[in-house]
């Protein structure tokens, strides 16, 4: 029976129905947007859209969605008769598919998308339909088939005995008798007839094939037993738990605001310090990537933090754009800077926005063999799945621990064993808990606010977290006190004069004259020092601080090292006392005048030998001009990523609405060429990355290289040329060219 075509379904909906698809498939609304509802049909038939839908589906839409593949476009009716559920039930989650895309209603009759059919009937369509086998069977087998599976056969003749085994073959009541009444071995043989290696349409007949055949359950075709589709899918249908409607989850137990409100200021505190620490001095990569246990030990010492914090920090700054590689080492990226300044709801929206697209669990990056995989390397895992069902079926005050014991419910298709799923659970828990998306059992305020999404997350946010200026405190211990989070000029200023005693809400740096000699090598002047601590703090500065920056500047370069390797050029009285000095024999000074020395060891040995041994030395180089310490902050060079705009669901709506059906859309040459090039993506695919190579925007594509490995790769394309195109590739840190003809899938960059 003919159904209407995705498309003019698509075109039945009215606009606040197709924006509320929209919405609730938002890969649709990256640009380049479907120009008419043909081209929306193709997006949402796209096998990446496909499948980041499905992952959102409750266990009642899985199974509704495989009896409609497998019996067909089917009515309601038929589906609730094959899988034993009520029509209700079946209904909802029938309308639950239809608002996200994944079906859609022609009268009392339901289809889904080709490749969504593709997918869950690929277990049966294996086998041939009833109509077709006995077509090549004899009807006396046909009639023993009938006999065996309970029905009448007197009178019958062919067509007829063919329409009533295919009519037993498809009530599973039927074939669950024709089974329950197998032998143990012939129950399992069948099972592997089903499922297992030998799911073929035919193969050499056995004594357990001998058993089936009595059964009625195969149907012998030139001396093979045959399993017929319908066998198959009624099959599928025994033992298949009913339809159950969403669990019923208890509300949880209310926890304060504040635990939320502190989770979230201790995670902008470390991760600001994390990548403040990174600026300064880079943080150690291993040679494969990524941070090994040693440097997240250390960093965690560093930090006063654990270093199950400092992991989950550094996959949360590199998902959020903010950390990048570059040589060695990671660094912030050009991103940090204005992150930093921002208010902390837009900060805390950043970061809780990365973590919830994250396919992985930071806290639990353990492979099967029980190695680490070290952050902020990506793996395979359904963990990202798993967290976002068990934050949505949690909110509107339902207990996520309950939320985490039904999470099989709100996320069939996870794809973990129990101990792997449990481990999942936990971890997305415990994350929550650190990111304040959880207060106790409950959602927090700023959990519902994600688990809404949209693009104004930072905006809704910053009325829940307001503004909070650190406060530091300069003591005449000559120590500074910062509670809570200190400005960027603050920190910066810290960290060029002061030495780090301890980390924290409330953290301590001390001034020493070494480290204002620091400030002072690195380029700034003690009125420049005086000026920023003064701003930063809010008030004058202590005398015993005053007298420690005027005591350094005075003596700072009073004593020059000239890189002639090298020349120590001062006072005669210091040049004197340098060169009686004990402890800087080993620079082998000669004195060549009363207020000049001369070393044969390099310039930085030189001075750094003077430092330890308590002067204040300047650098000079050969003309004798000062040299400037820099000590420039460490950014990363990789491509920062770009998101592509989106569209507005209800404007779009409106256009797609409004526009033909399949209007004729004119092509670029860019995707003429890739069209010839790329036979095997389809329309949607195929438009994403002409937009891509015409406009430089992220893409994300599945690529197979020259060993036949595949990969998920996110490019930045700058040019088309030959067969090949030439991208900055996110995953490898640099230009590469990509075959077009090995580019098998497209979907818009995360």
């Amino acid at each position: 029976m003919h159904v209407v075509s995705f498309p003019d379904a698509l075109a039945r909906l009215d606009t606040e129905a197709l924006a509320a698809l929209l919405r609730a498939r938002p890969d649709v609304l990256v640009e380049p947007v479907p120009r008419n509802l043909t081209e929306l049909a193709h997006r949402l038939d796209g096998v990446e859209s496909l499948s980041a839908a499905l992952t959102a589906a409750n266990r009642d839409m899985v199974v509704v969605a495989q009896a409609v593949a497998l019996h067909g476009t089917a009515t309601v009716a038929a589906v609730a008769d094959l899988i034993g559920s009520s029509g209700a039930l079946v209904d909802t989650a029938v309308d639950e598919l239809c608002g996200r895309g994944l079906a859609w209603r022609d009268g009392d009759r339901v289809a889904l998308p080709e490749r969504l059919v593709e997918h869950l009937a690929s277990a049966v369509t294996v086998f041939r339909p009833v109509a077709a086998i006995a077509r090549q069977a004899l009807a006396d087998d046909l009639r023993a088939a009938v006999r065996a599976l309970g029905g009448a056969v007197d009178g019958l003749r062919k067509p007829e005995l063919t329409a009533r085994l295919a009519e037993l073959a498809a009530d599973p009541a039927a074939v669950a008798r024709a089974v329950a009444g197998l032998s143990p071995r012939a129950r399992e043989w069948f099972e592997m007839v089903r499922l297992g290696p030998y799911r073929t349409a035919s193969w050499s007949r056995n004594v357990h094939d001998e058993a089936l055949l009595r059964a009625g359950l195969l149907v012998p075709v030139y001396g093979y037993g045959e399993l017929p589709r319908e066998v198959a899918v009624s099959a599928w249908a025994i033992g298949r738990v009913a339809l159950t409607g969403p669990p019923s989850l208890p509300a949880a137990t209310p926890a304060p605001r504040e635990a939320a409100t502190a989770a979230v200021e201790e995670l902008l505190r470390g991760m600001t310090a994390l990548l403040d620490e990174a600026g300064a001095a880079g943080i150690a990569a291993l040679k494969k990537g990524g941070v090994g246990a040693r440097e997240r030990a250390r960093l965690a010492k560093a930090l006063a933090a654990t270093a199950d914090d400092v992991g989950l920090w550094i996959d949360l700054a590199a998902a959020a754009g903010l950390l990048a590689p570059v040589d060695a080492r990671y660094a912030p990226t050009a991103g940090y800077d204005p992150w930093r300044e921002a208010p902390p709801g837009e900060r805390w929206a950043a970061l809780g926005r990365a973590w919830w697209g994250l396919e992985f669990a930071p806290t639990c990056r353990a492979l099967d063999d029980g190695t680490d995989v070290p952050p902020p390397l990506p793996l395979a895992s359904g963990a990202g799945m798993l967290r976002r069902a068990l934050l949505t079926a949690a909110a509107g005050g339902r207990s996520a621990t309950a939320a985490g014991e039904a999470v099989d419910w709100y996320c069939p298709l996870h794809g973990h064993d129990e101990l792997a799923r449990g481990d999942a659970v936990e971890a997305a828990l415990t994350e929550a808990a650190a990111l304040g998306v959880l207060a106790g059992d409950a959602l927090s305020e700023l959990g519902d606010q994600l688990v809404t999404g949209g693009d104004d997350l930072g905006r809704r946010c910053a009325a829940l977290l307001p503004r909070a200026r650190g406060l530091l405190v300069l003591q005449s211990d000559l120590t500074a006190v910062v509670s809570g989070q200190p400005s960027a000029a603050a920190a910066r200023v810290l960290a060029a004069a002061a030495v780090a005693e301890s980390r924290g809400a409330a953290a301590t740096w001390r001034f020493t004259p070494a480290s204002v000699r620091a400030a002072l090598d690195a380029g700034w002047t003690a009125d420049a020092l005086r000026a920023e601590l003064t701003a930063v703090s809010g008030r004058e500065l202590p005398q015993p601080l005053d007298y420690l920056l005027a005591d350094v500047a005075r003596r700072h370069g009073s004593v020059r090292v000239r890189g002639v390797r090298a020349c120590v050029v001062g006072g005669e009285p210091e040049i004197a006392e340098i060169l009686h000095t004990r402890s800087l024999a080993r620079l082998r000074l000669a004195r060549l005048a009363p207020t000049v020395l001369a070393s044969p060891l390099d310039l930085d040995d030189v001075l750094a030998a003077l430092r330890a041994a308590g002067f204040a030395p300047l650098a000079e180089d050969a003309g004798g001009t000062v040299i400037v310490e820099e000590r420039p902050e460490r950014r990363a060079g990789t491509a920062s990523r770009g998101t592509r705009p989106r569209a507005d669901p209800a404007e779009l709506a409106r256009r797609l609405l409004a526009a033909p059906v399949a209007a004729p859309v004119p092509e670029s040459t860019t995707h003429a060429v890739l069209a010839e090039l790329t036979p095997q993506l389809d329309p949607a695919e195929l438009a994403l990355l002409a937009d891509a190579v015409d406009h430089g925007r992220e893409v994300s594509i599945l690529y197979r290289d020259k060993q036949g490995n595949r990969t998920r790769r996110e490019i930045r394309p700058s040019q088309l040329y030959g067969r090949w195109i030439d991208a900055w590739c996110h995953l490898r840190g640099g230009r590469r060219d990509f075959t077009v003809a090995n580019i098998e899938g497209v979907s818009p960059a995360g």
